[in-house]
């Protein structure tokens, strides 16, 4: 009956030795279907105001390098470093990396502030298995933009592949 469908689709005068070839879903086990490699993209995590959403946050990109953003909300340089990273990890940067803010002005974070060593706001820690690995602190903000370049190396140093 199959045959006889296929047939009458087809047309009588096709010549059907093997009629699973015309298959849409046989198209996509021969690897015609496949599109390129897609890889994931980079996460940004919801902002952090807690030690308790910290902990699930470290957990949640335990095997992907994480930068935690130290900053303050509704201050100007703070927001520049913001923008430009950002910006860096969703568009501009082809490696592996995380990123969380985590919000200094929430009575929550200050122990969290304390036990990643950050002694100057804004600034960004690089975090390997629950572990800081690197800071970067940026010049001062107020009169002038961010180092776009250095933020970038900075950044895909610390990043997977």
């Amino acid at each position: 009956m199959f045959r006889v469908e296929l047939t009458r689709i087809a047309g009588n005068n096709a010549k059907l030795k093997n009629p699973t070839r015309r298959l849409f879903w046989n198209w996509f086990s021969s690897g015609l279907g496949k599109g390129p490699e897609t890889r994931e993209p980079n996460q940004m995590f919801l902002s952090i105001r807690n030690e308790n959403e910290m902990t699930d946050t470290l957990i949640a990109s335990s095997k992907t390098p994480l930068i935690m953003n130290f900053t303050m909300r509704n201050n100007a340089p703070c927001d520049k470093l913001t923008g430009a990273l950002n910006r860096i990890v969703t568009l501009e940067t082809d490696k592996k990396v995380n990123v969380v803010d985590v919000e200094t002005d929430w009575s929550g974070t200050k122990e969290c502030t304390l036990r990643f060593g950050v002694n100057n706001i804004p600034m960004l820690v690089a975090v390997r298995k629950t572990f800081p690995v690197d800071y970067y602190t940026p010049k001062d903000l107020t009169n002038q933009d961010v180092d776009w370049y250095g933020l970038k190396a900075w950044i895909e140093k610390n990043a997977d592949p």
